[in-house]
């Protein structure tokens, strides 16, 4: 029952309200069929709401603004959707829908949030590519808020390194802003990425960065702070991250700075773990150990690849060697090598020769 969220949400009910509805009345369904019998709202909904509901319910405004979603690419999903982001729904306010554009499935990968100042220095801006670049190449999904300094910067850097990242915007999805990472936008979409926001594309533009600081905080394993002044917004997504048990993570900066005051009062006050490299954060996560990787890596091969590097445990062998071994003929030995090559399992060597590569 999709359509409840967007009616609700078309007649202005918040999220909060959204749910307490669904949950009073016991479904989803259950809501769709009081919006035939008013009554039933009352004691959730002021009456100016339940006026729009029916005004939309008995005009075609519902399916019109499914029809502006559809021409402008812009898709839409519940808290009902099994694609729903399972961490999401863990926490005590979470969205009643989203809106988006790009790869939907990224909700339920692990992933980190890196956020900042929006006005950062040259010391936050390059660790802030260290760490975005690492943890993009060990696995994690990038979440951030698209903002001006360090989000921005963490999210070029994941999609420069062939990563996927989430963009939660505080406004409406057509309107990215600052309007200076419209390319950002656009590249992060090419790239496989995904792009969302809880405020409804028909509304006027309004931002709601607090609101917005709490899904990414929500979406993530953790919050890592690379650079926050005294009265940084992304302590809100610390808050947040804290509320909802999210492990919390700051760089530590010159005491001089006032560009650190946040990260390095967190690390002071026990409220974030001091980091000073990537493998800090990735240690605290053991799916993302190379020895796990590893692991997860061998899970993957066929009884024939597993021969082949059974073969090539100790040394070097020669194609020969291993036709004989696997009891395969020369030209499927060779599509098998070569495929094994492609995924970095074996190295082929001069004269025929291959060997397993170490880690």
């Amino acid at each position: 029952m999709e359509d409840v969220y967007l009616v609700m949400s078309l007649a202005g009910v918040s999220s909060k309200k959204q749910l307490e509805l669904v949950q009073k009345l016991g479904s989803s369904q259950n809501v769709w069929a009081s919006f035939s019998r008013p009554h039933i709202l009352k004691t959730v909904l002021p009456e100016e709401q339940i006026a729009q509901i029916g005004e939309i319910m008995s005009s075609s405004r519902l399916e019109d603004f499914k029809l502006g979603l559809e021409k402008t690419g812009v898709k839409y999903i519940t808290i009902e959707d099994e694609r729903y982001s399972k961490r999401l729904k863990e926490i005590f306010d979470p969205p009643a829908i989203l809106y988006y554009k790009g790869n939907i499935d990224l909700l339920n990968e692990d992933s980190i949030a890196i956020v900042g100042s929006r006005t950062c220095t040259s010391y936050g801006a390059e660790q802030t590519r260290i760490f975005s670049r690492a943890l993009t190449q060990a696995g994690f999904v990038i979440v951030s808020g698209l903002a001006e300094g360090i989000d921005g910067i963490a999210q070029k850097e994941c999609v420069k390194n062939n990563g996927k990242t989430i963009a939660v915007l505080a406004g409406r999805i057509n309107d990215v802003y600052p309007s200076i990472h419209k390319d950002l936008a656009e590249e992060i979409l090419k790239k496989g990425g995904l792009i969302l926001c809880e405020t409804l594309p028909s509304t006027l533009p309004r931002y709601g960065f607090v609101q917005r600081n709490r899904i990414i905080a929500g979406l993530s394993l953790g919050v890592l702070v690379t650079e926050a002044g005294e009265k940084s917004g992304s302590l809100h997504t610390v808050e947040f991250a804290n509320d909802y048990g999210r492990h919390i993570f700051a760089l530590p900066g010159p005491v001089s700075s006032s560009k650190s005051v946040g990260t390095n009062r967190l690390i002071k006050c026990f409220q974030g773990c001091c980091v000073t490299e990537p493998n800090d954060i990735i240690a605290d996560f053991p799916q993302f150990s190379p020895q796990n990787k590893k692991e997860s890596k061998l899970e993957q091969l066929d009884m024939n690849e597993q021969i082949v590097l059974g073969a090539l445990e100790d040394e070097a062998q020669h194609f020969s060697f291993l036709i004989e071994k696997t009891s395969l003929d020369a030209k499927t030995l060779n599509s098998l090598l070569t495929r094994m090559e492609i995924r970095g399992l074996i190295i082929r060597m001069a004269g025929n020769y291959f060997q397993k590569k170490i880690d």
